[in-house]
């Protein structure tokens, strides 16, 4: 299947700075094109159209549509072998986060972050990351018991006011209710398979 040709007007200026606005990645630029991301990368080895390399010459050139509307962006493992190896030290799981985070802003990628929205607002009203269901608990409460502890961690709330804070005022409370399934939109593989496309 062909890729279709981009328009002109799809192309956004200094798309690497605005994917970036933390600096957490690194110069893109510096990006030597060398294939050792791609060679170390275990997402590569079995997706033959996911490439580390077109993805940053994607940001680079500006194809923000492109990136956006990828299924690859959401295959990256974070397992940070391409840094590891990266001659350039290009933060590259950095950037796929923050590329993930432009495509949910357009509503692209939404089935992959739903279903953890339910798991960090209750985390929130809890100000506990882990609160298994009514059999779960009732097991951890009598292994905690038998260990001569209480049989379930207490938090104070003072401790659930400053967690629930620390949802809030970054953002992440709200950021997480804006997330609606209602709007999402397919993402679909963008790229050939096996090389870098020069359109």
């Amino acid at each position: 299947m062909a890729v279709p040709r981009e328009s002109d007007t799809q192309w956004v200026q200094g798309l690497d700075r605005i994917v970036d606005r933390y600096n957490l990645v690194g110069n893109l630029d510096a990006c030597l094109t060398c294939g050792k991301c791609v060679g170390n990368c275990p997402v590569a080895a079995i997706t033959p159209s996911y490439n580390p390399r077109q993805i940053i010459r994607d940001v680079l050139m500006g194809n923000l549509s492109r990136l956006v509307q990828s299924e690859e962006i959401w295959r990256c493992f974070w397992c940070a072998n391409c840094y590891r190896v990266c001659p350039s030290d290009i933060h590259y799981p950095l950037l796929m986060m923050q590329i993930r985070y432009k495509a949910i802003e357009h509503n692209f990628g939404l089935k992959y972050v739903l279903p953890f929205k339910r798991f960090a607002l209750k985390a929130r009203e809890d100000a506990m990351t882990f609160v298994p269901g009514a059999k779960g608990k009732e097991r951890v409460m009598k292994i905690r018991s038998e260990a001569g502890m209480t049989p379930w961690p207490e938090v104070s709330d003072k401790a659930r006011s400053e967690y629930q804070a620390l949802f809030d005022l970054t953002g992440t409370t709200e950021w997480l209710e804006a997330l609606d399934e209602s709007k999402e939109k397919p993402v679909e593989f963008k790229y050939r398979e096996g090389r870098i496309i020069y359109e």
